[in-house]
């Protein structure tokens, strides 16, 4: 990161032109806004949007990459190596209490009627998020492509999952939903996590 994006004016301001999005997202949708929208909501002139950003979605991609910081800090609190299903239950939990917290932004925007490109986005974070313990724990492992398909399934599955559980208004609890997940549909990967690459 260099000098400029730690000024605080300026990491003030990106806050902000986030924060006004993500508030509009969850109030109006995203195809129909415009950047003086979200200037209008963050209180900023439209000419500041421009000295951060080229546009509403690159906005959209701070924003996405900002929310998946704050999962991977939130995984890593409760990460555990244990070679025991029931461990990433913990983890799986914390992304959906994330998506809670944020429950009309993301229900808006993985829904049925959201953005192509965010919904893209959101899949290659998660992506990079799955890959993340087994590359982390197996750095010598060449990850090559029956690795990235079914990496790849499991996270367009968990995408699903997760548009389902926001359009349905959170029918059972994060835990309820997480237990399910781990227990029921993550056994391979588990399996593939621990004892694959040894």
């Amino acid at each position: 990161m260099n000098d400029a994006t730690q000024d605080p004016r300026i990491v003030r301001t990106r806050a902000l032109l986030r924060n006004a999005l993500m508030a509009l997202i969850a109030d109006r949708g995203f195809s129909s806004l415009t950047i003086q929208d979200v200037t209008q909501q963050a209180g900023l002139h439209r000419t500041t949007f421009y000295l951060h950003y080229s546009g509403l979605h690159e906005l959209l991609e701070d924003c996405a990459k900002t929310l998946f910081g704050e999962v991977r800090t939130e995984i890593y609190k409760v990460w555990d190596k244990q070679q025991d299903p029931a461990s990433l239950e913990p983890v799986v939990a914390n992304v959906l209490h994330h998506l809670e917290r944020h429950e009309a932004f993301y229900r808006t925007l993985l829904g049925k009627h959201g953005d192509p490109l965010f919904r893209e986005l959101f899949q290659a974070l998660l992506n990079e998020l799955i890959f993340e313990p087994i590359t982390r724990d197996h750095p010598q492992l060449d990850i090559g492509y029956p690795l990235e398909m079914t990496l790849q399934f499991y996270s367009t599955g968990f995408i699903g999952i997760a548009s389902w559980w926001l359009e349905k208004g959170l029918p059972i609890s994060a835990e309820q939903a997480a237990q399910q997940v781990v227990k029921d549909i993550l056994p391979a990967y588990l399996n593939l996590m621990w004892n694959g690459f040894r």
